[in-house]
């Protein structure tokens, strides 16, 4: 049965978000072809009709973006609400399931569809700016451009590739989860429900941003303090400790905002 939920929940999410991400890729290609990849070959080549052309082109792509990024929040959030906690959650809350298979389906689909949004929209970046000379010039001095992040040329590329799709999944659920405990937080409220969920959102979102920036920001002094002795090596010891506080950070907050919001759907579930 926990099966047929997901495929329900991950069915119910693409039935938007496909066309969504699918208007940016195309986008972000007419965009490659059209406009970049001339102005890279010939740079004065491009009119004046045409220069206005490419900025009306611009702006669309930049519309798609971030209605790619923040539509996929918002269609997961409403998915949720309107599901569990609207009119339509009577009749789900009907079927033969646990509550806690409810939430594991959601949280899965959630979680895959925040994964493909973040693929999707770095590949339609990738597919606007990256062109043949740029490949070969990187190719040519990527342990040089390794060495300018501060990194050891013997970490290469893929160490930091996985660390940052490691990184990406945790973020993706962590994402997730944020939004089911404000909008679960948010129900509990007997009018406004919206509203509590919008608070709670940003009033939790801000309280780990603080967490983070306070953390983020001792490290930063300590690096400052010791780059002059140190060099690269600290760099690169920098990142490993910012990157092993996130996951620490976001896997703690995952799990709490797991148990918190199985806990009052179990307990305080309210939809009246």
């Amino acid at each position: 049965m926990l099966g047929k939920l997901i495929r329900y929940d991950f069915k119910a999410l693409s039935r938007y978000l496909i066309l969504i991400h699918i208007m940016l890729l195309i986008t972000a290609a007419l965009g490659r072809f059209l406009f970049i990849g001339k102005l890279v070959d010939n740079p004065n080549s491009l009119s004046d009709s045409g220069a206005i052309i490419m900025t009306i082109a611009i702006m669309l792509y930049v519309i798609l973006f971030m209605t790619a990024v923040f539509g996929t929040l918002l269609v997961i959030a409403i998915h949720f609400y309107k599901n569990l906690y609207s009119d339509e959650g009577y009749l789900t809350h009907t079927l033969p399931v646990s509550r806690t298979q409810l939430l594991i389906s959601k949280t899965v689909s959630g979680s895959v569809w925040m994964m493909i949004d973040m693929i999707l929209v770095i590949l339609s970046v990738l597919v606007l700016v990256i062109y043949k000379p740029m490949i070969r010039e990187f190719a040519v001095h990527k342990d040089e451009a390794l060495r300018a992040m501060g990194f050891p040329a013997s970490v290469g590329y893929g160490k930091i590739i996985m660390a940052l799709i490691f990184l990406s999944v945790i973020s993706a659920i962590a994402n997730v989860m944020t939004i089911y405990v404000s909008i679960t937080i948010g129900q509990l409220f007997s009018n406004h429900r919206v509203l509590g969920s919008i608070v709670s959102y940003f009033g939790i979102s801000t309280i780990i941003s603080i967490i983070s920036s306070v953390i983020g920001a001792a490290y930063s002094v300590s690096a400052v303090m010791k780059a002059e002795t140190a060099g690269d090596a600290y760099v690169y010891q920098f990142f490993l400790k910012t990157m092993i506080f996130v996951i620490i950070l976001q896997v703690v907050t995952t799990v709490a905002f797991y148990i918190i919001t199985q806990l009052l759907m179990q307990k305080k579930l309210n939809l009246s």
